[in-house]
Protein backbone atom coordinates (compact mmCIF):
# COMPACT_ATOMS: atom_id res chain seq x y z
CA UNK A 1 0.00 0.00 0.00
CA UNK A 2 1.13 3.43 -0.81
CA UNK A 3 -0.11 6.61 0.73
CA UNK A 4 0.61 10.26 0.96
CA UNK A 5 -0.60 12.94 3.29
CA UNK A 6 -0.31 16.51 4.31
CA UNK A 7 -0.51 17.96 7.74
CA UNK A 8 -1.63 21.29 9.07
CA UNK A 9 0.93 23.49 10.73
CA UNK A 10 0.53 23.97 14.41
CA UNK A 11 2.36 25.94 17.02
CA UNK A 12 4.49 22.87 17.56
CA UNK A 13 6.19 20.98 14.75
CA UNK A 14 3.44 19.74 12.50
CA UNK A 15 2.40 16.30 13.56
CA UNK A 16 -0.57 14.26 12.72
CA UNK A 17 -3.37 13.96 15.25
CA UNK A 18 -5.03 10.67 15.80
CA UNK A 19 -8.36 11.67 14.57
CA UNK A 20 -8.53 11.00 10.93
CA UNK A 21 -8.66 7.72 9.15
CA UNK A 22 -6.36 6.83 6.33
CA UNK A 23 -7.32 5.77 2.88
CA UNK A 24 -5.67 2.75 1.53
CA UNK A 25 -5.00 1.47 -1.89
CA UNK A 26 -2.85 -0.94 -3.63
CA UNK A 27 -1.64 -2.41 -6.86
CA UNK A 28 -0.72 -1.14 -10.20
CA UNK A 29 -3.67 -1.64 -12.36
CA UNK A 30 -3.81 0.90 -15.09
CA UNK A 31 -7.35 1.96 -14.33
CA UNK A 32 -7.75 4.74 -11.87
CA UNK A 33 -10.71 5.35 -9.63
CA UNK A 34 -10.34 8.14 -7.17
CA UNK A 35 -12.29 7.75 -4.04
CA UNK A 36 -13.24 9.90 -1.20
CA UNK A 37 -10.44 11.46 0.77
CA UNK A 38 -10.55 12.03 4.48
CA UNK A 39 -11.20 15.71 4.80
CA UNK A 40 -8.80 17.74 6.73
CA UNK A 41 -8.02 21.39 7.03
CA UNK A 42 -5.24 22.70 4.92
CA UNK A 43 -3.34 25.82 5.68
CA UNK A 44 0.27 25.17 5.87
CA UNK A 45 0.60 21.51 5.39
CA UNK A 46 2.85 18.69 6.15
CA UNK A 47 2.65 16.02 3.55
CA UNK A 48 2.90 12.34 3.96
CA UNK A 49 2.92 9.57 1.48
CA UNK A 50 2.55 6.06 2.58
CA UNK A 51 3.36 2.91 0.78
CA UNK A 52 2.03 -0.22 2.26
CA UNK A 53 1.35 -3.77 1.67
CA UNK A 54 0.40 -6.67 3.68
CA UNK A 55 2.07 -9.94 3.72
CA UNK A 56 1.68 -13.36 5.01
CA UNK A 57 4.53 -15.73 5.31
CA UNK A 58 2.65 -18.95 5.35
CA UNK A 59 0.43 -20.35 2.72
CA UNK A 60 -2.70 -19.00 4.18
CA UNK A 61 -3.90 -15.41 4.13
CA UNK A 62 -3.10 -13.28 7.11
CA UNK A 63 -5.99 -12.87 9.51
CA UNK A 64 -7.82 -9.63 9.77
CA UNK A 65 -7.58 -8.24 13.25
CA UNK A 66 -10.30 -8.95 15.67
CA UNK A 67 -13.29 -6.68 15.49
CA UNK A 68 -12.33 -5.07 18.71
CA UNK A 69 -9.12 -3.74 17.33
CA UNK A 70 -10.25 -3.24 13.83
CA UNK A 71 -10.34 0.23 12.67
CA UNK A 72 -13.26 0.87 10.71
CA UNK A 73 -11.47 3.31 9.63
CA UNK A 74 -8.78 3.81 8.51
CA UNK A 75 -10.32 4.23 9.01
CA UNK A 76 -9.68 3.63 5.87
CA UNK A 77 -6.86 1.64 7.08
CA UNK A 78 -7.05 -1.27 4.79
CA UNK A 79 -3.89 -2.14 3.00
CA UNK A 80 -3.30 -4.43 0.19
CA UNK A 81 -1.62 -5.04 -3.09
CA UNK A 82 -1.81 -7.00 -6.15
CA UNK A 83 0.88 -9.37 -7.23
CA UNK A 84 2.55 -9.68 -10.53
CA UNK A 85 5.84 -8.79 -12.01
CA UNK A 86 5.17 -5.23 -11.19
CA UNK A 87 4.56 -4.09 -7.61
CA UNK A 88 1.13 -2.91 -6.79
CA UNK A 89 -0.37 -1.36 -3.76
CA UNK A 90 -0.29 1.75 -1.82
CA UNK A 91 -2.03 3.34 1.09
CA UNK A 92 -2.20 6.78 2.52
CA UNK A 93 -1.59 7.20 6.21
CA UNK A 94 0.72 9.64 7.95
CA UNK A 95 3.10 9.09 10.73
CA UNK A 96 5.07 6.16 11.83
CA UNK A 97 4.69 2.70 10.49
CA UNK A 98 6.00 -0.41 11.89
CA UNK A 99 7.69 -3.38 10.51
CA UNK A 100 6.45 -6.85 10.97
CA UNK A 101 8.32 -10.07 11.56
CA UNK A 102 7.63 -13.15 9.46
CA UNK A 103 3.93 -13.63 9.49
CA UNK A 104 2.20 -16.76 10.58
CA UNK A 105 -0.75 -17.38 8.40
CA UNK A 106 -4.12 -17.20 10.03
CA UNK A 107 -7.65 -17.22 8.80
CA UNK A 108 -8.98 -13.86 7.70
CA UNK A 109 -12.02 -13.22 9.84
CA UNK A 110 -14.44 -10.42 10.44
CA UNK A 111 -13.34 -8.07 13.11
CA UNK A 112 -15.76 -7.75 15.97
CA UNK A 113 -16.69 -4.61 17.82
CA UNK A 114 -14.64 -4.41 21.00
CA UNK A 115 -16.69 -5.22 24.05
CA UNK A 116 -17.10 -2.72 26.82
CA UNK A 117 -15.05 -4.84 29.20
CA UNK A 118 -12.34 -5.43 26.61
CA UNK A 119 -12.23 -1.73 25.88
CA UNK A 120 -11.55 -0.96 29.53
CA UNK A 121 -8.83 -3.57 29.75
CA UNK A 122 -7.18 -2.68 26.47
CA UNK A 123 -7.33 1.03 27.04
CA UNK A 124 -5.43 0.68 30.27
CA UNK A 125 -2.55 -0.85 28.39
CA UNK A 126 -2.53 1.61 25.55
CA UNK A 127 0.27 3.74 26.85
CA UNK A 128 2.05 1.02 28.78
CA UNK A 129 2.29 -1.05 25.63
CA UNK A 130 3.79 1.92 23.89
CA UNK A 131 7.04 1.43 25.71
CA UNK A 132 8.74 -1.20 23.64
CA UNK A 133 10.95 -3.96 24.83
CA UNK A 134 14.29 -4.54 23.26
CA UNK A 135 14.83 -6.50 20.10
CA UNK A 136 16.75 -9.75 19.81
CA UNK A 137 19.93 -7.92 19.00
CA UNK A 138 19.22 -5.09 21.36
CA UNK A 139 18.91 -2.75 18.38
CA UNK A 140 15.34 -1.80 19.03
CA UNK A 141 14.84 1.57 20.64
CA UNK A 142 12.44 1.92 23.52
CA UNK A 143 9.35 3.69 22.25
CA UNK A 144 7.70 6.18 24.52
CA UNK A 145 3.98 6.76 24.42
CA UNK A 146 3.23 9.17 21.62
CA UNK A 147 1.04 12.13 22.53
CA UNK A 148 -1.67 13.22 20.15
CA UNK A 149 -0.92 16.07 17.82
CA UNK A 150 -2.48 19.40 18.66
CA UNK A 151 -4.90 20.79 16.09
CA UNK A 152 -8.43 22.11 15.87
CA UNK A 153 -10.66 19.07 15.55
CA UNK A 154 -14.19 20.50 15.69
CA UNK A 155 -16.38 19.66 12.70
CA UNK A 156 -17.37 22.58 10.51
CA UNK A 157 -20.63 20.89 9.42
CA UNK A 158 -23.43 19.28 11.39
CA UNK A 159 -23.79 15.54 11.89
CA UNK A 160 -27.02 15.11 9.94
CA UNK A 161 -25.48 12.68 7.44
CA UNK A 162 -26.49 9.51 5.65
CA UNK A 163 -24.24 6.95 7.36
CA UNK A 164 -24.51 3.17 7.33
CA UNK A 165 -26.47 2.66 10.55
CA UNK A 166 -26.21 -0.22 12.98
CA UNK A 167 -29.81 -1.01 12.07
CA UNK A 168 -28.94 -1.40 8.38
CA UNK A 169 -25.97 -3.56 9.23
CA UNK A 170 -28.07 -6.02 11.24
CA UNK A 171 -30.95 -6.07 8.75
CA UNK A 172 -28.53 -7.03 5.96
CA UNK A 173 -27.68 -10.21 7.85
CA UNK A 174 -30.67 -10.70 10.14
CA UNK A 175 -30.26 -14.48 10.17
CA UNK A 176 -26.99 -14.09 12.07
CA UNK A 177 -28.76 -12.47 15.05
CA UNK A 178 -30.97 -13.67 17.89
CA UNK A 179 -33.12 -11.92 20.52
CA UNK A 180 -31.25 -10.83 23.63
CA UNK A 181 -33.60 -8.68 25.71
CA UNK A 182 -37.05 -9.35 27.11
CA UNK A 183 -39.26 -7.80 29.77
CA UNK A 184 -38.18 -9.39 33.07
CA UNK A 185 -41.43 -8.19 34.70
CA UNK A 186 -43.48 -10.22 32.22
CA UNK A 187 -41.65 -12.69 30.01
CA UNK A 188 -44.82 -13.21 27.95
CA UNK A 189 -44.88 -9.63 26.68
CA UNK A 190 -43.93 -9.40 23.04
CA UNK A 191 -41.09 -7.27 21.72
CA UNK A 192 -43.67 -5.01 20.11
CA UNK A 193 -45.30 -4.41 23.49
CA UNK A 194 -42.18 -3.52 25.49
CA UNK A 195 -40.16 -1.79 22.74
CA UNK A 196 -42.85 -0.30 20.50
CA UNK A 197 -41.38 -2.05 17.43
CA UNK A 198 -41.46 -5.53 15.93
CA UNK A 199 -37.70 -5.50 16.31
CA UNK A 200 -36.28 -3.65 19.35
CA UNK A 201 -35.02 -0.53 17.59
CA UNK A 202 -33.49 2.43 19.46
CA UNK A 203 -32.07 5.78 18.41
CA UNK A 204 -28.74 6.83 19.89
CA UNK A 205 -27.68 10.47 20.13
CA UNK A 206 -24.14 11.49 19.07
CA UNK A 207 -22.05 14.58 19.97
CA UNK A 208 -22.44 16.23 16.55
CA UNK A 209 -25.28 18.65 15.87
CA UNK A 210 -28.38 16.82 14.58
CA UNK A 211 -26.47 13.52 14.80
CA UNK A 212 -28.13 10.26 15.80
CA UNK A 213 -28.18 6.63 14.71
CA UNK A 214 -30.73 3.81 14.74
CA UNK A 215 -29.64 0.43 16.08
CA UNK A 216 -31.39 -2.90 16.71
CA UNK A 217 -31.03 -4.54 20.11
CA UNK A 218 -30.23 -8.06 18.92
CA UNK A 219 -27.21 -10.23 19.73
CA UNK A 220 -24.96 -11.90 17.13
CA UNK A 221 -24.99 -15.70 17.12
CA UNK A 222 -21.23 -15.59 16.68
CA UNK A 223 -19.99 -12.58 18.68
CA UNK A 224 -16.43 -13.18 17.51
CA UNK A 225 -17.26 -12.61 13.86
CA UNK A 226 -20.36 -10.46 13.64
CA UNK A 227 -21.10 -6.86 14.52
CA UNK A 228 -22.53 -6.48 18.03
CA UNK A 229 -24.95 -3.52 18.20
CA UNK A 230 -25.47 -3.77 21.97
CA UNK A 231 -21.76 -3.51 22.72
CA UNK A 232 -21.49 -0.73 20.14
CA UNK A 233 -24.09 1.26 22.06
CA UNK A 234 -22.40 0.73 25.43
CA UNK A 235 -18.89 1.60 24.21
CA UNK A 236 -20.18 4.64 22.32
CA UNK A 237 -21.99 6.00 25.38
CA UNK A 238 -18.97 5.34 27.60
CA UNK A 239 -16.68 7.12 25.12
CA UNK A 240 -18.95 10.16 25.12
CA UNK A 241 -19.46 10.48 28.88
CA UNK A 242 -15.77 9.86 29.58
CA UNK A 243 -14.20 12.01 26.88
CA UNK A 244 -16.68 14.53 25.48
CA UNK A 245 -17.91 15.94 28.79
CA UNK A 246 -16.17 17.67 31.64
CA UNK A 247 -16.17 15.67 34.90
CA UNK A 248 -18.67 18.17 36.35
CA UNK A 249 -21.05 17.76 33.41
CA UNK A 250 -20.79 13.96 33.48
CA UNK A 251 -21.61 13.91 37.20
CA UNK A 252 -24.39 16.47 37.08
CA UNK A 253 -26.19 15.10 34.02
CA UNK A 254 -25.48 11.38 34.23
CA UNK A 255 -24.32 10.73 37.80
CA UNK A 256 -21.10 9.55 36.19
CA UNK A 257 -17.61 10.03 37.60
CA UNK A 258 -14.79 9.46 35.09
CA UNK A 259 -11.73 7.95 36.70
CA UNK A 260 -9.47 10.17 34.63
CA UNK A 261 -8.32 13.54 35.94
CA UNK A 262 -9.79 15.34 32.95
CA UNK A 263 -11.98 14.35 30.06
CA UNK A 264 -9.65 16.23 27.76
CA UNK A 265 -6.28 15.26 29.22
CA UNK A 266 -6.42 11.49 29.23
CA UNK A 267 -8.38 10.04 26.34
CA UNK A 268 -6.15 6.99 26.46
CA UNK A 269 -6.76 6.22 30.13
CA UNK A 270 -8.82 3.20 31.00
CA UNK A 271 -12.08 3.98 32.75
CA UNK A 272 -12.76 1.62 35.63
CA UNK A 273 -15.97 -0.34 35.71
CA UNK A 274 -18.93 1.99 35.92
CA UNK A 275 -20.36 -0.41 38.46
CA UNK A 276 -17.88 1.06 40.92
CA UNK A 277 -19.31 4.55 40.50
CA UNK A 278 -21.35 5.37 43.61
CA UNK A 279 -24.91 6.56 43.36
CA UNK A 280 -25.37 10.31 43.58
CA UNK A 281 -28.17 12.31 45.16
CA UNK A 282 -30.87 13.59 42.86
CA UNK A 283 -32.73 16.92 42.91
CA UNK A 284 -35.08 15.87 45.69
CA UNK A 285 -32.47 13.98 47.61
CA UNK A 286 -33.45 10.72 45.93
CA UNK A 287 -30.70 8.42 44.75
CA UNK A 288 -29.74 8.68 41.08
CA UNK A 289 -28.22 5.52 39.65
CA UNK A 290 -25.13 6.37 37.57
CA UNK A 291 -25.86 6.04 33.86
CA UNK A 292 -23.20 3.46 33.06
CA UNK A 293 -24.16 1.33 36.05
CA UNK A 294 -27.81 1.38 34.96
CA UNK A 295 -26.85 0.46 31.40
CA UNK A 296 -24.62 -2.44 32.46
CA UNK A 297 -27.20 -3.67 34.97
CA UNK A 298 -29.95 -3.70 32.33
CA UNK A 299 -27.70 -5.60 29.94
CA UNK A 300 -26.69 -8.14 32.59
CA UNK A 301 -30.34 -8.78 33.45
CA UNK A 302 -31.36 -8.76 29.78
CA UNK A 303 -33.87 -6.11 30.77
CA UNK A 304 -35.09 -4.66 27.48
CA UNK A 305 -37.37 -1.93 28.87
CA UNK A 306 -34.66 -0.91 31.36
CA UNK A 307 -31.98 -0.78 28.67
CA UNK A 308 -34.16 1.37 26.39
CA UNK A 309 -35.10 3.65 29.29
CA UNK A 310 -31.40 4.21 30.09
CA UNK A 311 -30.63 5.03 26.45
CA UNK A 312 -33.49 7.54 26.45
CA UNK A 313 -32.04 9.07 29.61
CA UNK A 314 -28.66 9.40 27.89
CA UNK A 315 -30.21 10.88 24.75
CA UNK A 316 -32.15 13.46 26.72
CA UNK A 317 -29.12 14.55 28.72
CA UNK A 318 -26.83 14.75 25.68
CA UNK A 319 -29.39 16.70 23.66
CA UNK A 320 -29.65 19.20 26.48
CA UNK A 321 -25.89 19.70 26.55
CA UNK A 322 -25.84 20.13 22.77
CA UNK A 323 -28.64 22.66 22.83
CA UNK A 324 -26.73 24.66 25.45
CA UNK A 325 -23.63 24.61 23.25
CA UNK A 326 -21.62 22.68 25.85
CA UNK A 327 -20.59 19.88 23.50
CA UNK A 328 -19.22 22.32 20.95
CA UNK A 329 -17.24 24.09 23.65
CA UNK A 330 -15.79 20.82 24.87
CA UNK A 331 -14.80 19.64 21.40
CA UNK A 332 -13.15 22.97 20.60
CA UNK A 333 -11.15 22.61 23.80
CA UNK A 334 -9.79 19.21 22.77
CA UNK A 335 -7.09 20.51 20.40
CA UNK A 336 -6.50 17.00 19.15
CA UNK A 337 -8.14 13.57 19.03
CA UNK A 338 -6.41 10.81 20.90
CA UNK A 339 -6.12 7.16 20.06
CA UNK A 340 -9.13 5.86 22.00
CA UNK A 341 -11.51 8.26 20.31
CA UNK A 342 -10.47 7.80 16.73
CA UNK A 343 -9.98 4.07 17.22
CA UNK A 344 -13.62 3.80 18.27
CA UNK A 345 -14.77 5.83 15.27
CA UNK A 346 -12.60 3.89 12.86
CA UNK A 347 -13.92 0.67 14.37
CA UNK A 348 -17.47 1.75 13.62
CA UNK A 349 -16.49 2.66 10.09
CA UNK A 350 -14.77 -0.66 9.47
CA UNK A 351 -17.70 -2.67 10.85
CA UNK A 352 -20.10 -0.94 8.52
CA UNK A 353 -18.06 -0.43 5.34
CA UNK A 354 -15.71 -3.42 5.28
CA UNK A 355 -17.10 -5.98 7.73
CA UNK A 356 -19.87 -7.35 5.49
CA UNK A 357 -17.38 -7.93 2.65
CA UNK A 358 -14.34 -9.03 4.63
CA UNK A 359 -14.37 -12.59 3.31
CA UNK A 360 -13.93 -11.31 -0.23
CA UNK A 361 -10.63 -9.76 0.81
CA UNK A 362 -9.22 -13.26 1.21
CA UNK A 363 -9.30 -13.76 -2.52
CA UNK A 364 -5.68 -13.12 -3.42
CA UNK A 365 -2.70 -15.10 -4.63
CA UNK A 366 -0.78 -16.55 -1.69
CA UNK A 367 2.94 -15.73 -1.42
CA UNK A 368 2.51 -12.87 -3.87
CA UNK A 369 2.86 -9.08 -3.67
CA UNK A 370 -0.94 -8.98 -3.45
CA UNK A 371 -1.30 -10.64 -0.05
CA UNK A 372 -3.90 -8.70 1.93
CA UNK A 373 -3.31 -7.30 5.38
CA UNK A 374 -4.25 -4.29 7.47
CA UNK A 375 -2.37 -1.84 9.63
CA UNK A 376 -4.67 -1.26 12.58
CA UNK A 377 -5.55 1.94 14.46
CA UNK A 378 -2.86 1.33 17.03
CA UNK A 379 -0.30 1.23 14.24
CA UNK A 380 -1.75 4.17 12.35
CA UNK A 381 -2.39 6.33 15.39
CA UNK A 382 0.52 8.66 14.73
CA UNK A 383 -0.30 9.13 11.07
CA UNK A 384 -3.75 10.60 11.14
CA UNK A 385 -5.07 14.07 10.60
CA UNK A 386 -3.26 14.60 7.33
CA UNK A 387 -4.21 14.76 3.71
CA UNK A 388 -3.96 11.11 2.72
CA UNK A 389 -3.70 9.41 -0.64
CA UNK A 390 -3.98 5.70 -1.32
CA UNK A 391 -3.40 3.70 -4.48
CA UNK A 392 -4.93 0.21 -4.74
CA UNK A 393 -5.02 -1.86 -7.89
CA UNK A 394 -7.27 -4.62 -6.59
CA UNK A 395 -10.77 -3.61 -7.68
CA UNK A 396 -12.69 -5.04 -4.72
CA UNK A 397 -10.31 -3.72 -2.07
CA UNK A 398 -10.24 -0.33 -3.77
CA UNK A 399 -14.04 -0.23 -3.83
CA UNK A 400 -14.21 -1.00 -0.10
CA UNK A 401 -11.55 1.61 0.62
CA UNK A 402 -13.62 4.25 -1.14
CA UNK A 403 -16.73 3.21 0.77
CA UNK A 404 -14.71 3.35 3.98
CA UNK A 405 -13.54 6.87 3.24
CA UNK A 406 -17.10 8.05 2.64
CA UNK A 407 -18.34 6.47 5.85
CA UNK A 408 -15.38 7.83 7.84
CA UNK A 409 -15.91 11.41 6.71
CA UNK A 410 -19.59 11.26 7.62
CA UNK A 411 -19.16 9.41 10.90
CA UNK A 412 -16.51 11.85 12.15
CA UNK A 413 -19.11 14.57 11.66
CA UNK A 414 -21.59 12.55 13.76
CA UNK A 415 -19.04 12.69 16.56
CA UNK A 416 -18.68 16.46 16.03
CA UNK A 417 -15.12 16.04 14.75
CA UNK A 418 -13.23 16.77 11.53
CA UNK A 419 -11.20 14.07 9.85
CA UNK A 420 -8.17 14.38 7.64
CA UNK A 421 -8.67 14.68 3.90
CA UNK A 422 -8.60 11.24 2.22
CA UNK A 423 -8.48 10.08 -1.37
CA UNK A 424 -8.30 6.56 -2.79
CA UNK A 425 -7.29 5.82 -6.37
CA UNK A 426 -7.68 2.44 -8.05
CA UNK A 427 -4.34 2.09 -9.79
CA UNK A 428 -0.94 0.45 -9.68
CA UNK A 429 1.32 2.81 -7.78
CA UNK A 430 4.31 1.76 -9.84
CA UNK A 431 2.85 3.23 -13.01
CA UNK A 432 0.21 5.72 -11.89
CA UNK A 433 1.25 9.30 -12.75
CA UNK A 434 -0.53 10.78 -9.74
CA UNK A 435 1.85 8.92 -7.43
CA UNK A 436 4.75 11.11 -8.48
CA UNK A 437 2.65 14.25 -8.09
CA UNK A 438 1.65 13.24 -4.58
CA UNK A 439 5.16 12.20 -3.57
CA UNK A 440 6.57 15.56 -4.53
CA UNK A 441 4.27 17.12 -1.91
CA UNK A 442 4.56 14.39 0.71
CA UNK A 443 6.63 14.32 3.84
CA UNK A 444 5.84 10.82 5.11
CA UNK A 445 5.58 7.60 3.14
CA UNK A 446 4.35 4.42 4.80
CA UNK A 447 5.31 1.17 3.12
CA UNK A 448 3.62 -2.00 4.31
CA UNK A 449 6.21 -4.18 2.59
CA UNK A 450 6.25 -7.12 4.97
CA UNK A 451 6.09 -9.60 2.09
CA UNK A 452 7.06 -7.54 -0.92
CA UNK A 453 9.42 -9.23 -3.31
CA UNK A 454 12.92 -7.75 -3.70
CA UNK A 455 11.95 -6.74 -7.22
CA UNK A 456 8.94 -4.80 -6.00
CA UNK A 457 10.93 -3.10 -3.25
CA UNK A 458 13.52 -2.10 -5.84
CA UNK A 459 10.89 -0.59 -8.13
CA UNK A 460 9.32 1.12 -5.20
CA UNK A 461 12.61 2.71 -4.15
CA UNK A 462 12.79 4.46 -7.53
CA UNK A 463 9.68 6.43 -6.56
CA UNK A 464 11.52 7.87 -3.57
CA UNK A 465 13.58 10.04 -5.91
CA UNK A 466 10.52 12.32 -6.15
CA UNK A 467 10.40 12.88 -2.41
CA UNK A 468 11.54 16.21 -0.95
CA UNK A 469 14.57 16.22 1.32
CA UNK A 470 13.69 15.50 4.93
CA UNK A 471 10.78 13.21 4.04
CA UNK A 472 10.38 10.09 6.17
CA UNK A 473 9.87 6.59 4.80
CA UNK A 474 8.33 4.21 7.32
CA UNK A 475 8.54 0.58 6.29
CA UNK A 476 8.18 -2.91 7.69
CA UNK A 477 11.36 -3.94 5.91
CA UNK A 478 14.39 -1.67 5.66
CA UNK A 479 15.28 -0.34 2.21
CA UNK A 480 18.90 0.60 2.82
CA UNK A 481 20.01 -1.43 5.84
CA UNK A 482 23.09 -2.86 4.12
CA UNK A 483 23.70 -0.06 1.63
CA UNK A 484 27.16 1.54 1.57
CA UNK A 485 27.65 4.51 -0.75
CA UNK A 486 30.38 4.07 -3.37
CA UNK A 487 31.30 5.17 -6.89
CA UNK A 488 29.53 2.07 -8.22
CA UNK A 489 26.16 2.74 -6.60
CA UNK A 490 26.04 6.54 -6.26
CA UNK A 491 23.21 6.66 -8.80
CA UNK A 492 21.03 4.30 -6.76
CA UNK A 493 17.89 5.77 -5.14
CA UNK A 494 19.14 4.25 -1.89
CA UNK A 495 22.02 6.73 -1.95
CA UNK A 496 19.67 9.45 -0.69
CA UNK A 497 18.28 7.38 2.19
CA UNK A 498 19.60 7.69 5.72
CA UNK A 499 18.35 4.42 7.21
CA UNK A 500 17.47 4.60 10.89
CA UNK A 501 17.75 1.79 13.45
CA UNK A 502 15.15 -0.91 13.93
CA UNK A 503 12.14 0.09 16.04
CA UNK A 504 9.23 -1.78 17.60
CA UNK A 505 5.50 -1.50 17.14
CA UNK A 506 3.06 -2.61 19.82
CA UNK A 507 0.95 -5.79 19.96
CA UNK A 508 -2.36 -5.73 18.05
CA UNK A 509 -1.02 -3.23 15.52
CA UNK A 510 -1.47 -5.38 12.41
CA UNK A 511 -4.18 -7.76 11.23
CA UNK A 512 -2.05 -10.80 10.55
CA UNK A 513 -0.71 -11.36 14.08
CA UNK A 514 -1.37 -10.31 17.66
CA UNK A 515 2.19 -9.83 18.85
CA UNK A 516 4.29 -6.74 18.21
CA UNK A 517 7.01 -6.47 15.59
CA UNK A 518 9.66 -4.23 14.13
CA UNK A 519 9.71 -1.43 11.60
CA UNK A 520 12.14 1.11 10.17
CA UNK A 521 12.25 4.82 9.43
CA UNK A 522 14.50 6.18 6.72
CA UNK A 523 15.03 9.88 5.99
CA UNK A 524 15.56 11.35 2.54
CA UNK A 525 18.96 13.06 2.94
CA UNK A 526 20.63 14.27 -0.22
CA UNK A 527 23.45 15.94 1.71
CA UNK A 528 25.14 12.55 2.05
CA UNK A 529 25.37 12.25 -1.72
CA UNK A 530 26.47 15.88 -2.05
CA UNK A 531 29.26 15.39 0.49
CA UNK A 532 30.32 12.20 -1.27
CA UNK A 533 30.42 13.99 -4.61
CA UNK A 534 32.51 16.81 -3.17
CA UNK A 535 34.85 14.30 -1.59
CA UNK A 536 35.30 12.58 -4.95
CA UNK A 537 35.93 15.95 -6.61
CA UNK A 538 38.66 16.76 -4.09
CA UNK A 539 40.25 13.36 -4.61
CA UNK A 540 40.14 13.84 -8.36
CA UNK A 541 41.63 17.31 -8.03
CA UNK A 542 44.45 16.06 -5.81
CA UNK A 543 45.14 13.24 -8.24
CA UNK A 544 45.26 15.71 -11.13
CA UNK A 545 47.60 18.02 -9.21
CA UNK A 546 49.85 15.09 -8.33
CA UNK A 547 49.91 13.98 -11.96
CA UNK A 548 50.73 17.52 -13.10
CA UNK A 549 53.51 17.79 -10.54
CA UNK A 550 54.92 14.47 -11.69
CA UNK A 551 54.95 15.62 -15.30
CA UNK A 552 56.46 18.98 -14.46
Amino acid sequence: MFSSQRREPVKKPAVVPASSPTASTSSRSSSTAPTKPPVKKITTVTRTVVVKRVVSAPPAPPPVSSPSSRTNGSPAALLKRKAGETPRSASVPTAKARKVEPVKTKKLVKRKQQSSSEEEASSSGTEEDAASSSDEGGAVRQRAATPFVERDVAATEDGDVDCISGEQLVLKNLGAYVPYFSDPADSNRSVLEWSGHELPVVTLEYPGDKASERLILLAPKNPHEEYDPIEDIITTIRMIVDHFLTPAQALAVFGHTPTTASSFSAFLSAPQSRSATPSTPGPAGEEVVPLMRALEKAKAKKDGPGFIKTIERFNSGLRGLKEEGKLKENIKAMKGVKEKIWTKICGQVYERAVGPEVEELRRYEAFSDNVYGELLPRFMNEMTGCESWGFENMAHASSLARLQVVEAERRFRMWGLSSGKMKVVEADFCVEEQVGQVLRRANVVLVNNEVFSSKLNERLSLLFLDLPSGSKIVSLKAFASSFTLSLHNQDSPLAILNQGPVRRYRPKSVSWKDEGGTYFIATVDRTMLEKFAKKQERKAQRAAEAAAAARG
